[in-house]
């Protein structure tokens, strides 16, 4: 049950039941949790109800005060409803507007004696009005210092703006200063440029002149290469040319005899010598034909030392130098150009075979090998040239592929030179070293595709 002695707000609601009331739904709501929010501020909260009597108060010596003195009929009614019992309704006597949204304000009463800055709002639903008492005093304190932040937000505005403005100034001096110095760079970086485009044209002809050089003194060692087979070359052409001249005089004689089988017989030997001429002379002609360095195929390397075996074998039968005998089928292929690796080829038998003049049994051999590396697992084509001659001294040994560098009476000096700047050109390498009959042996390592 409600204690109604004790002060509270109330909400009444009627209960209706076939259209009579029989009865009243009474809520009480305790007002001093609400002030007890209030308590603690600087300013005084207070609700009061239309005769302006104070019935929630953050400050307790206000409650059940009227803001102003009570008329006869006023004090006569509320004693009559009772809202406040027997409680004697004492005035603060505030003197101002108290109906306005803001006013200032002071109090006569003991309890108050001060000036205040009120602001109230009229709540027509339950009927009562909420006011804010501020001391004069604490508002004008609150206002200076809301001024004085005020005037330090302005003044850090002021001086955002200000920092701003120096640097959009300082940026655009720096722009500025960067923008010439761009300009400076840029006729700089053309100036040099056009400078590099002259070194660069310039080392460009350079390259083309080396090349060219290069490319004609490959070609001079081609062809010094047939001047020193010449000889070799010439008996082997003669000996075929005696031949033919013989099978033709015969021919002219079994014809006059009507021996036609026989004639036969010489015509297709005369055949067969001619071929044998034809296929030396176009050897030859493919050994002696210009090449460059770029021109670079993928090579079965088997036909490339049967074509250099076919080239030297002139020289090797009149030198009398047996040479071992090449794999019927050897599956490796490298990166190279034709001519040039049978010019390397050709040097290098051409050198073992110089070596071992003065050898009674003259042993040369051309061994084929494939071995892995470490990197990758790619594979290497190994090619041995050994002969029996006497081998390297320790004085040269060194100095093989020196240009002008040379052992021979009459020699230049720049075949192993040249060699090995063909094979480094794909990616190989020449190397020289013991072969297993005590001679020389020069190696030849490409990379296999």
């Amino acid at each position: 049950m409600f204690d109604f002695r004790k002060r509270g707000y109330y909400y009444s609601y009627p209960v209706s039941y076939a259209a009579e009331i029989i009865g009243v739904i009474v809520v009480k709501m305790d007002l001093s949790s609400i002030e007890a929010s209030w308590q603690g501020k600087q300013s005084f909260f207070v609700a009061d109800d239309k005769d302006q009597i104070i019935f929630m108060s953050s400050n307790p010596e206000w409650l059940f005060k009227s803001l102003q003195p009570l008329d006869n009929a006023q004090q006569a009614r509320i004693r009559e409803n009772q809202q406040y019992l027997d409680t004697q309704i004492e005035s603060l006597h505030f003197s101002g507007d108290l109906e306005g949204a803001t006013s200032s304000i002071r109090s006569s009463h003991p309890l108050v004696r001060e000036k205040f800055f009120t602001s109230s709002r009229f709540l027509p639903d339950p009927g009562l009005t909420v006011r804010v008492f501020s001391p004069t005093h604490l508002v004008w304190w609150d206002l200076v210092a809301y001024m004085v932040v005020l005037s330090l937000v302005f003044a850090i505005i002021y001086l955002v703006i200000q920092l701003n403005l120096h640097r959009q100034h300082r940026r655009a001096q720096i722009d500025r200063l960067q923008s010439e110095a761009n300009q400076k760079l840029e006729f700089q970086v053309l100036e040099r440029t056009s400078e590099l485009h002259g070194e660069i044209k310039q080392r460009i002809e350079t390259e083309r002149v080396l090349r060219h050089t290069q490319d004609e003194l490959i070609q001079a060692a081609k062809l010094a290469v047939l001047g020193q087979m010449s000889a070799s070359i010439s008996h082997e052409l003669n000996n075929p040319l005696a031949a033919i001249r013989s099978y033709a005089d015969n021919g002219r004689l079994f014809l006059a005899k009507e021996k036609t089988d026989r004639v036969d017989d010489n015509l297709s030997r005369i055949s067969a010598l001619t071929d044998r001429m034809a296929k030396i002379s176009h050897q030859l002609r493919s050994f002696a034909k210009k090449s460059t360095a770029e021109e670079l195929h993928t090579l079965q390397i088997l036909p490339i030392l049967h074509s250099s075996k076919e080239l030297m074998k002139p020289q090797f039968k009149s030198e009398r130098i047996n040479l071992n005998e090449l794999p019927e089928t050897f599956d490796a292929c490298v990166l190279a150009n034709a001519i040039q690796l049978e010019q390397v080829i050709i040097n290098l038998l051409t050198n073992a075979v110089q070596a071992m003049e003065d050898q009674e049994d003259k042993q040369l051999a051309i061994l084929l090998e494939i071995k892995e590396t470490d990197e990758a697992q790619d594979k290497t084509l190994l090619i041995h040239i050994d002969d029996n001659g006497p081998g390297f001294t320790s004085s040269s040994s060194g100095n093989f592929f020196e240009p002008f560098h040379t052992t021979k009476k009459n020699g230049l000096g720049l075949g192993l030179s040249i060699s090995q700047q063909i094979i480094s050109g794909i990616n190989g390498k020449l190397t020289t070293g013991t072969s297993p009959q005590g001679g020389a042996r020069f190696g030849i390592e490409l990379p296999l595709v």
